[in-house]
């Protein structure tokens, strides 16, 4: 399958991604090792972002996939805002690929359920968004046979006022935008005679503008390559207008920043298919068996997953697996306590230490308060008897948490 190398500055991971918690042999198996006991890793990885159509839980669902495994999914509302784009990549044969920040731990930590020392796996994984008008190309339809330079500094590209009239059929309702220009090698002649090599680029076949006789050396070189390789070179562009005048700034890979790879294959950008309101995505959903039975046992969701088919029963769908953020029940003896995603990013013992500091606050402001006449000490006993329940509460969730991950792993 293609990948779709999503535009912009790539290394720079701005969204933190859900369900990690659950995923410690995926994420291992990404990473291709185990770190040692109290090592940090900090590593990079090229992330496909694979939407999952027969999720049970969630249609809408995104997985994050490293190295073919999935580990963890886009949050719910930021799956609801990149559906479409993520989509339409998906229906045209290709992969929505950007990079993915991984940061993993294994500590040992206070087991407080069964009063002891365990090994502990703790994960953070963010990946490189960019905004939503900036994944497709205003022009995707004129553009096959070019070969895209990765992403690269910004450069303004001159001339463009005197282009307007056809840069104008391009300038979305946003007023910005992405469209690929090819890149092209203009001599011109200077009055002493001598000749002079410039960087022209065009829109579509027609001439927008080009670069100046300090920033086009950067490019002629690899100009100069494609057309060995009998290819276009393309580069990304911001096309910002209004009604009144258009600029067009690059984004491109200089040659000096070119891998080897990049100039042996010279990838083209994938064809998109044209732009709709639903696009046909292949199912691809895979953790259908991964959570175990006693999971399916302890977890009781508080509404139907969404996506489940019509007529399958609770005890015959996949179990959950925090594909996408939600809340449920997990049972701890016999009482139900209520959790959610939210809940989920943080470990069972920070949920104590928040529930103890919520008693040292009560303590605190009720003392304060205390000297307040006629109320103080009703708002002393208020707020000692909310940082008590604010205890409880934490101490339960903080259960619910390791009974539920005990489910889940099988002990």
């Amino acid at each position: 399958m293609d990948r779709y190398f999503l535009p912009g500055n790539l290394n720079w991971a701005n969204h933190d991604i859900v369900g990690e918690f659950y995923r410690e042999a995926q994420i291992l198996a990404a990473l291709g090792r185990k770190p040692n006991l109290d090592e940090q890793v900090n590593e990079e990885f090229e992330a496909h972002l694979v939407p999952e159509p027969d999720n049970p839980f969630d249609a809408n669902a995104i997985s994050v996939r490293i190295n073919g495994n999935v580990v963890g999914y886009l949050e719910r509302p930021v799956a609801a805002e990149y559906r479409q784009v993520i989509h339409r990549i998906t229906a045209s044969g290709a992969v929505a690929t950007t990079r993915a920040s991984v940061w993993a731990v294994r500590r040992k930590e206070w087991d407080w359920e069964n009063n002891k020392d365990s090994l502990q796996f703790h994960c953070n994984i963010r990946v490189a968004l960019p905004a939503v008008n900036q994944i497709m190309p205003l022009n995707n339809s004129s553009i096959s046979g070019v070969a895209v330079l990765p992403w690269g500094g910004a450069l303004q590209v001159t001339g463009e006022d005197k282009h307007f009239d056809h840069l104008f059929n391009y300038v979305p309702a946003t007023g910005e935008g992405m469209v690929i220009l090819t890149m092209h090698r203009l001599v011109q002649t200077l009055k002493n005679g001598n000749e002079k090599e410039l960087v022209e680029v065009r829109l579509d076949g027609e001439r927008v503008g080009q670069l100046t006789a300090a920033t086009s050396p950067h490019y002629l070189q690899t100009i100069r390559h494609a057309e060995d390789m009998g290819k276009q070179l393309g580069i990304w562009a911001k096309l910002k207008g209004s009604g009144l005048a258009a600029e067009l700034v690059i984004q491109g890979a200089r040659a000096s920043d070119l891998s080897d790879e990049w100039l042996r294959t010279m990838p083209e950008i994938p064809q998109l298919v044209p732009e709709a309101a639903t696009y046909p995505v292949p199912p691809a959903f895979t953790e259908a068996e991964r959570a175990s039975q006693a999971r399916r046992q302890n977890t009781i969701p508080d509404a139907e997953p969404r996506g489940a088919q019509a007529g399958e029963s609770a005890t015959s769908r996949p179990s959950r697996v925090a594909a996408t953020p939600a809340s449920g029940q997990v049972r701890v003896g016999k009482r139900l306590i209520p959790i959610s995603d939210k809940d989920r990013q943080h470990t069972p013992a920070a949920h104590r230490a928040a529930g103890v500091a919520m008693i040292i606050i009560g303590l605190v402001l009720g003392a304060l308060l205390a000297a307040i006449p006629v109320i103080g000490p009703i708002l002393t006993l208020a707020l000692i008897g909310f940082g008590i329940y604010g205890n409880v509460v934490k101490r339960r969730v903080a259960s619910a948490l390791e009974a539920e991950r005990a489910a889940v792993s099988g002990r």
